[in-house]
């Protein structure tokens, strides 16, 4: 007897996980649990699990915002799974604990501006919450933000459509091969007694060590973007609550539809550094590309900037240009007359820009097309990039194109948007796509 309370005493935790089940169908709040006597809510479940159980959710409509209060650990989460995936539709999670795994559900709360879908809680309010991981959901017609991701998240394979935000990203997080499908704006009245959209973002960051990868963002109405509407796919700002924010990796991500690329602002706190944009799409801004302000150690390599406002690249003091880096980046304005009439930019005044009477960035081995080419770089080159289908979004280099095999090879590059292996020729080829003949690709 002795013997087998010692074992039992030896063996890890996870061996006494539970698996519960919740189902609108045959459910009871007073039964067990189990597959054949399933709870009926999903609040009734939350209040009864622990570090490394699961919830099975069925089909069905769930009309409740749920909290998640118990705790999970790195080894043993606590995991919220719909099964089959994005069949069982809840209104929101507000998430309390920490290790706690949300997959599968289909989310939608019209309820209020300023609600969300899923809230793990923000850094700069002490309500963060830490590694939850946010898994392949549905989230939508949100009138705030869809996901929170608390601090060393992970926010994968997600749906985002008709929302007022993306995500909002704290320290630690890996936000990776989501879709944000439409921004809707507040709109608020201006000064002159006219409804104008209020300022948004797909991706919203604050703290430090965040990647954003793989991302697939678009579809914001152009009548708000040029009606007023701020919208930026990654973006940031130090003053107020939040803290400056460093070593932010921003990489292989298609990006269409924006007022701006990325303009993170550290300019109030003056802290903010270490930002990389690399092998990224990004098509149709209206006013600029990348223009991380108040920055230092800014890296923007095989970028692809197609009709990207004003400036595609625009550093704009001393410091940040002395400690930056810009390399390997195709630039190309498409039917930009149309553009300017609509956005009034100046045409001619584009390209890349640094703004310093100082050293200048490392800047090289450039493709600029339809704007004006400053010749930073010796290797900068002005001409037309000869895109496979860019009428239909397709930005891959033809045969021939002068951006094959004219880049530079960069260490931490290693394939390009899709990840093709780089150089697949005799050197790099510029901007997001590598040209790979060996698979019979255009």
């Amino acid at each position: 007897m002795l013997k087998t309370l010692f074992t039992l005493m030896l063996l890890p935790p996870a061996l006494f996980a539970e698996m519960y089940y919740v189902n609108t169908s045959g459910g009871d709040d007073n039964n067990p649990g189990s597959q054949d006597k399933p709870w009926q809510t999903l609040g009734h479940a939350s209040g009864k699990v622990k570090a490394g159980d699961t919830v099975t959710v069925a089909p069905g409509d769930y009309p409740e915002a749920v909290v998640i209060a118990a705790s999970g650990t790195e080894a043993e989460p606590v995991t919220f799974r719909a099964g089959p995936p994005r069949a069982a539709k809840v209104k929101s999670f507000k998430v309390s604990g920490d290790y706690i795994t949300i997959e599968g559900f289909d989310i939608a709360n019209d309820a209020s501006q300023n609600g969300f879908g899923i809230h793990c809680g923000e850094a700069h309010r002490k309500n963060a919450r830490t590694g939850n991981r946010i898994l392949n959901n549905f989230i939508h017609d949100i009138n705030g933000t869809a996901i929170y991701s608390g601090t060393s998240g992970l926010v994968k394979d997600n749906t985002m459509r008709n929302v007022n935000r993306g995500v909002f990203a704290n320290s630690g997080t890996v936000v990776e091969n989501n879709e944000i499908d439409t921004l809707v704006p507040f709109m608020e009245e201006g000064k002159d007694g006219e409804s104008k959209p209020k300022k948004t973002q797909y991706n919203f960051f604050c703290g430090d060590d965040i990647i954003f990868r793989g991302n697939y963002l678009h579809g914001t109405q152009e009548k708000h973007l040029i009606n007023g509407m701020g919208a930026c796919f990654f973006t940031t700002y130090d003053s107020w609550l939040y803290s400056p924010s460093r070593r932010i990796l921003i990489e292989n991500n298609r990006c269409f539809d924006a007022t701006h690329a990325s303009e993170p602002m550290g300019t109030a706190k003056k802290e903010s550094s270490h930002i990389t944009y690399r092998n990224n799409l990004f098509v149709n801004t209206v006013y600029v590309g990348v223009m991380p302000k108040g920055y230092e150690y800014v890296t923007v390599e095989n970028n692809t900037f197609i009709n990207c406002g004003a400036y595609p690249v625009w550093l704009q003091n001393d410091k940040q240009c002395k400690t930056s880096v810009v390399k390997n980046n195709l630039i190309a304005y498409i039917g930009r007359e149309r553009t300017v009439e609509a956005y009034g930019w100046k045409a001619p005044d584009a390209g890349i820009r640094f703004d310093t009477e100082g050293p200048k960035p490392d800047c090289d081995h450039n493709l600029i097309f339809g704007a004006e080419n400053r010749n930073y770089g010796p290797n900068d080159i002005t001409a037309k990039p000869l895109f496979v289908d860019p009428d239909n979004g397709d930005f891959r280099l033809k045969p021939g194109s002068p951006g094959i095999d004219a880049g530079m090879t960069i260490g931490d590059v290693k394939t390009d948007l899709r990840g093709v292996g780089r150089p697949q020729g005799k050197a790099y080829d510029i901007g997001a796509y590598e040209h790979d003949p060996a698979q019979n690709q255009p």
